[in-house]
């Protein structure tokens, strides 16, 4: 019977362990299936985006052109939903950088890595040549990425018609990138940043204030733990325990002693000092924990009129992204993809609301055919052909010369 048993479990196990070999998928972003009802794609509704300007500054976990690629594709998905049909962002690219508005400056090779490299064989262990190298590649990698630079920052009419007509399209939209960066959100709710951290910064800035650095308010923050250790500690009978007393007994209750065996007679200054750097030592560890990053997305769009270059709409939107909870997920990436699609769909929301408004024309079909990298020949008049003239008629030959 334990025989069977034991067969069965190990079945049970085999079977567990090969399902258990199958990979989880996860689809992060889906595409458009189909749009909202009333929102069918409309070949009338074509709209181009132009890259944004960028103005972010802080701390950015993007660069400029993953910026770029991210906002733009939030958007274009945003209005993908609402029927709206927009070109492809490379082809807009090329067509500003043939006009010279935007310059593709290619990358480089980082002489930073060439020095790495050397380095790498000056007696590293396995495992630090390996994140060197990681690094190496990965420097290599950004330095040899194309760039782009923006060669004009406004548009003049003209060129904004001609966008219009070259990719068939009604309206065209611009925007700024205004901030796009990570910051440390300031809450007091002990379930968003722990019951440690909670504690010692309101306390401290309870009793010290607003500190100047983080430094000053890493002390701040030590002082009230050992304070609270070596207060709390004094009464303690732990690590340090008191004497014991010991009664002895005489002829006369005049005559008895008492006695102290074993134990500390100066426990309590031991046990303030422990507890006290036990206190120190909590806090500099709330310190370290405790912070919670916060994605900030802040863009402003505008839509203009292709023909006239009028602008028709234009909003801005600011998203704050946060965990909602100490266990939650505080990536930055996944806390600032977040923020752009939300910031995205807010501000497509209400241009949809505003585009009922709008004059949807039929469009002209996109001229993709011009090549504006190389202007067109100038058509002219054919010349005309000059006879050459005669001083005298020229004589026939005799054979066929008249009688």
């Amino acid at each position: 019977m334990r025989f069977k048993l034991a067969g069965l479990v190990s079945v049970l196990m085999c079977l567990f362990f090969l399902g258990a070999c199958e990979q989880v998928v996860k689809e992060s972003i889906s595409p458009v299936q189909s749009t909202y009802p009333g929102y069918e794609q409309n070949p009338q509704k074509r709209l181009v985006i132009l890259p944004f300007a960028d103005y972010t500054r802080g701390a950015r976990p993007d660069e400029f052109m993953r910026r770029q690629v991210k906002v733009l594709g939030a958007i274009n998905h945003s209005l993908a939903d609402y029927g709206f049909l927009t070109p492809v962002q490379e082809d807009v690219v090329q067509f500003l950088a043939d006009h010279g508005i935007i310059r593709i400056i290619e990358g480089q090779h980082d002489r930073y890595g060439q020095y790495m490299a050397r380095e790498m064989g000056n007696g590293w262990s396995d495992e630090m040549r390996e994140e060197i190298e990681r690094l190496v590649a990965a420097n290599e990698a950004i330095s040899k990425r194309n760039k782009m630079e923006i060669a004009k920052v406004g548009f003049e009419k003209e060129t904004l018609k001609e966008l219009g007509n070259y990719f068939g399209a009604n309206y065209i939209m611009r925007g700024r990138i205004v901030e796009y960066e990570m910051r440390k959100e300031h809450t007091l709710n002990p379930f968003q940043r722990g019951i440690l951290p909670f504690f010692f910064d309101t306390t401290s800035a309870t009793i010290f204030g607003v500190a100047k650095s983080e430094e000053y308010d890493l002390w701040q923050n030590m002082a009230v733990g050992g304070s609270l250790g070596a207060l709390f500690g004094s009464e303690a009978t732990h690590p340090f325990s008191p004497p014991d007393k010991v009664v002895t007994s005489g002829v006369h209750p005049a005559f008895m002693t008492v006695v102290e065996q074993g134990g500390d007679a100066h426990y309590q200054g031991y046990n303030a000092a422990v507890w006290g750097t036990a206190g120190a030592a909590a806090a500099y560890l709330a310190k370290q924990g405790g912070a919670r990053p916060l994605a900030v997305v802040q863009v402003y769009l505008a839509a203009q009129e292709a023909s006239t270059g009028v602008v028709v709409w234009s909003n801005r939107a600011e998203v704050q992204v946060a965990s909602q909870s100490a266990w939650g997920d505080a990536q930055a990436r996944n806390l600032m993809d977040r923020a752009v699609e939300e910031a995205a769909k807010t501000l497509v929301c209400d241009f949809v609301k505003y585009s009922h408004r709008l004059n949807w024309q039929p469009a002209t079909e996109p001229n993709y055919a011009v090549n504006y990298s190389v202007p067109a020949p100038v058509q002219q008049a054919p010349e005309r052909l000059q006879m050459p003239k005669l001083d005298k008629p020229a004589e026939l030959p005799p054979a066929l010369r008249g009688s």
